[in-house]
């Protein structure tokens, strides 16, 4: 299978494959009871759609004819990375978790869901990984990678919320060492500098 071909059929399989994770994301998010769980899967939804838009409109270039060169082409790939949000889905996962943790009451079924989101990740990762060391183009290479970055992204997301839903206490004790070492200087314990 030559360059295009392959490319196509990668990106063939990533939408379908985002839009799986789409919908289950929505359907996690809709049969959650729990108001935490239901902002991360709804979140995490949202994430998939801009991915299976993004993936369409490339496939859409490359069966058109394009390269992973063409000027067209190189701005798509651009444009999705600059619109890529999963940075900052795990400042939003803390947040809400804070927001909700007085009245927070875990539920069977989101832990269920959850284990099967992070499966869902390492697959999507490992996917995107195996085209990645197939790649030659490396338009194409950049692409893969942003695209393993995002899923790792949601990927530790979701272990993060995995954590926060078996064991809040534990989950907050955490994050508040956390916010309480980035504040301690690095080398004297002294209180860091503000700005």
């Amino acid at each position: 299978m030559g360059g295009r071909e392959r490319s196509l059929q990668v990106l063939s399989t990533a939408l379908k494959m985002e839009e799986k994770g789409r919908r289950y994301y929505q359907q996690a998010a809709a049969e959650s009871r729990n108001e935490l769980a239901r902002r991360i899967f709804q979140t995490l939804a949202d994430e998939e759609e801009a991915h299976v838009e993004h993936l369409r409109r490339l496939w859409v270039e490359l069966d058109g004819g394009a390269r992973w060169t063409d000027r067209s082409l190189r701005d798509e790939v651009d444009e999705g990375l600059l619109q890529a949000t999963t940075e900052d889905i795990r400042s939003f996962f803390s947040l809400v978790a804070h927001q909700h943790a007085a009245t927070f009451q875990p539920e069977g079924d989101d832990l269920t869901a959850l284990e099967l989101s992070i499966q869902f990740e390492d697959q999507a990762v490992s996917f995107y990984q195996n085209q990645l060391d197939l790649a030659e183009d490396p338009m194409e290479r950049r692409f893969l990678k942003a695209m393993i970055e995002e899923e790792r992204e949601h990927h530790g997301a979701l272990v993060e919320l995995r954590g926060f839903l078996s064991d809040t206490g534990a989950w907050l004790g955490e994050e508040a060492s956390v916010d309480r070492a980035e504040q301690i200087g690095p080398e004297d314990g002294s209180e860091g500098e503000s700005e």
